[in-house]
């Protein structure tokens, strides 16, 4: 749309005025229909500003002040012993994604928030605690399967050696490997003895 020297000369000398203001004014002198849009887009192509720079001008009272702190209490701030709606009560399962994009089951173990991986508490509910440096993991490479005949225990040195050579290998064949695995490691360690 083409502007007149006149209408250029008309919004620069209006140039304060909020932009919805001003299209109604300059609609009204020229008797068009320009758009707020319109208007805020042709001011901004000639460099206009509104005189807002987002800072108090001086002898302005900011609305907080006299106020200790930034924020008060409203009424929808929570209340000591209230819950949210979005609580998730002990034993709910929900999908956590992990940092290589992997998904996985937890469940939640007690309150306030605290939360463990499903298929390690299934396991630790039939076998015990888990012992320091090993894992769990899935057989069948399914993380959503979480029967305890899928889950097997390893070391995590087990774990590196079986993802390094084996990671490609048929999942019914994971088992095998993993034999493989922990008598490589025993081996490893005899002869460093």
């Amino acid at each position: 749309m083409n502007y007149t020297n006149i209408q250029e000369a008309f919004l620069k000398e209006h140039e304060t005025v909020p932009r919805k203001e001003l299209t109604e004014l300059f609609n009204a002198e020229f008797g068009t229909q320009r758009t707020h849009k319109a208007i805020k887009g042709k001011c901004k192509a000639l460099g206009l500003k509104t005189g807002r720079n987002g800072c108090f001008q001086k002898g302005q009272t900011p609305p907080n002040k006299g106020t200790k702190g930034v924020c008060k209490a409203n009424k929808t701030s929570f209340k000591k012993g209230n819950t949210p709606h979005n609580a998730k009560k002990v034993g709910s399962i929900v999908l956590h994604k992990d940092k290589d994009g992997y998904t996985y089951m937890r469940i939640k173990v007690a309150e306030p928030n605290s939360w463990q991986m499903l298929h390690a508490c299934i396991w630790e509910h039939k076998h015990g605690k888990i012992p320091e440096g090993f894992c769990v993991i899935f057989k069948d490479r399914n993380t959503f399967n979480t029967s305890l005949n899928n889950l097997m225990l390893v070391s995590r040195s087990e774990l590196s050696r079986l993802n390094k050579k084996y990671s490609s290998i048929d999942t019914s064949l994971r088992e095998v490997a993993l034999q493989v695995v922990k008598l490589q490691h025993e081996v490893i360690k005899k002869g460093k003895r």
